[in-house]
């Protein structure tokens, strides 16, 4: 399945290379919208992914996006994301996301020492990526790692 790839910049002049299914057809104000979660908490992210890999093996991370609240006034002052993360048998046994074709030849393929692989949930709906930026994965565990002593 082919892949289709965007790459961004961020503030500091990190590089991002963002790819996603290319069958499955975009949302562009989600897709725009989880592109800047991921540069904004990319330290984070790959800590978390690299952390999962090393104790669970090949897989991915699971960025679950909270409901909003009912409350229109706090609908968008911030979102609460929840992260876990699924082992590559873990998926194998998940039928209804679209891209899972897609995820699981990624997880087959990828160095999680260089890559993240997201799936952002939602009640409704999944988006996954693959994911390599500036830090690298265990450069980014050693940040978060230093930030939180």
């Amino acid at each position: 399945m082919p892949d289709r790839i965007t790459e961004h910049l961020d503030e500091e002049g990190r590089r991002f290379v963002i790819r996603a299914p290319a069958e499955i057809g975009p949302d562009e104000i989600l897709e725009a919208a989880h592109h800047q979660f991921i540069l904004t908490h990319w330290e984070e992210l790959a800590a978390a992914s690299l952390s999962g890999y090393r104790q669970a093996g090949k897989g991915v991370l699971i960025v679950g996006e909270a409901t909003p609240p009912r409350n229109k006034a706090l609908r968008h002052s911030f979102m609460i994301h929840r992260l876990a993360y699924a082992a590559q048998d873990a998926l194998q046994s998940v039928q209804e996301i679209p891209s899972l074709q897609w995820l699981l030849d990624q997880v087959e393929r990828y160095d999680p020492h260089q890559t993240v692989l997201l799936l952002f949930t939602t009640e409704a709906d999944t988006h996954a990526y693959a994911v390599e930026g500036d830090p690298p994965p265990p450069d980014a565990l050693l940040f978060v790692q230093a930030s939180n002593n």
